[in-house]
């Protein structure tokens, strides 16, 4: 048995290794972000900008979500909200707060519209499409947002100040999902969701995240991102590869962390991580094999060592005790869930912090679980190239070519 004592014990290192990575990229990214904190900020004089939003349907806290976009401190603004036809639940909503506004004699210029159904991309793209081709001729930079999102008042400032840097192409922020709920499904997606901030800080594989990026008017017209759109389903990852092909940078703002108050079930979180994942397959290849070899070797270790341990406590032979010690790597993704957390935390608004910490140890012992989705994801993305997003089906052939199947439930 001396042999399958060497291989154990030889499983049992490489384990070791990999439990090692995740250390590595939250220390690089806690390096990073107070390397972030400490820099200047950006001088000057801000650009005037078209802040675009569009919608479909009404998310969870969607008036309060829309209030803080006329509450934003940029001194120029003006907001476009467009839905895809009349019948939407959101366009009622939405006149009526344009109205509210207006009689208090807001500064800021807002605007809705109507942009159609589309049948050859995805709605949200054609949404803002729609948005683009109305914006002021005076506005130097476009702002992207979503309407699940609550900024705060300087989010959109804090966004536009980097794109002062000629070597910033567009600026992003990114999505903390804060459960209203403390239930499985929530703190799943979560916690799933939280695993790219350690890749954000990193400059050569950032990806802008449609909910929160800013761009310069010029550098959205030569990167050619308007044509991009015309046949794709994913406005961020679009934008990334165009500007990269500028040589310019996407650069991450820490600051810039809008937070979205929604709860998910279970199946929820895993049609949103296996839309998510499938876009990065085809979009953005070099991060989504990065890490699906990661997770699924580091997944398979751990069945590993379950089975080591079935068959140590079976037959009391010690050959198998290093094969049942790759399960440290289930303590080793906790103990970096729980390192990391500290840094998530300082990065959300200062009143959701308490209840924040509240959930610790929730977040903590879910990182696993949220290993194994990874795992779960990656297999879906293999098998398919399908995808239903807010209850439209379509097939991602290419970055460049996007078909609209049905509405959900149909032609599947």
């Amino acid at each position: 048995m001396s042999g399958l004592m060497t291989l154990n014990a030889g499983l049992l290192l490489v384990a070791f290794a990999f439990g090692l990575v995740p250390f590595m990229l939250t220390a690089r990214m806690k390096r990073r972000l107070r390397e972030a904190a400490e820099a200047p900020p950006a001088g000057g004089q801000l650009p005037p900008a078209s802040v675009i939003l569009p919608c479909k349907g009404l998310d969870p806290g969607f008036e309060p979500n829309i209030e803080a976009l006329f509450a934003q401190d940029h001194p120029d603004l003006e907001l476009l909200f467009v839905v895809a036809e009349e019948a939407d639940p959101a366009y009622p909503v939405l006149q009526s707060l344009l109205q509210r506004h207006a009689a208090r004699g807001g500064r800021v210029r807002a605007t809705l519209h109507v942009a159609g159904l589309s049948t050859q991309r995805a709605q949200k793209l054609t949404n803002q499409l729609a948005a683009l081709a109305r914006t002021r001729d005076s506005s130097q930079v476009l702002v992207f947002v979503d309407s699940d999102c609550r900024p705060d008042p300087g989010f959109v400032r804090r966004l536009v100040q980097p794109l002062q840097d000629p070597a910033v192409g567009a600026t992003t922020g990114y999505r903390w999902y804060h459960p209203p709920t403390a239930d499985l499904g929530s703190i799943l997606r979560s916690t799933w969701n939280a695993g790219a901030l350690p890749f954000l800080v990193d400059p050569a594989v950032v990806f802008a995240w449609g909910g929160a990026m800013a761009i310069g008017r010029d550098t959205f017209a030569r990167a050619g991102i308007a044509r991009a759109w015309d046949r794709a389903v994913s406005d961020d990852m679009t934008l990334t590869v165009a500007v990269r092909q500028l040589g310019l940078g996407v650069q991450f703002v820490p600051t810039c962390i809008a937070v979205s108050h929604e709860s998910s079930t279970v199946a929820e979180t895993l049609e949103f991580t296996n839309r998510q994942s499938l876009i990065s397959r085809v979009y953005f290849p070099p991060l989504w094999w990065g890490t699906a070899i990661g997770h699924a070797l580091a997944n398979l270790l751990i069945v590993y060592g379950l089975v080591c341990g079935a068959l140590w406590l079976q037959r009391g032979d010690a050959a198998w005790l290093p094969g049942a010690a790759c399960l440290l790597l289930l303590v080793m993704q906790a103990a970096n869930a729980a390192w990391m957390f500290g840094s998530a935390k300082a990065l959300l608004p200062a009143p959701i912090r308490p209840e924040l910490q509240a959930l610790r140890w929730k977040y903590i012992l879910a990182a696993p679980l949220a290993s194994a989705m990874t795992l779960l994801n990656t297999v879906h993305a293999a098998l398919t190239r399908r995808m239903v997003w807010r209850g439209i089906c379509y097939e991602l052939r290419s970055p460049t070519e996007t078909v609209v199947i049905s509405p959900a439930g149909r032609g599947r």
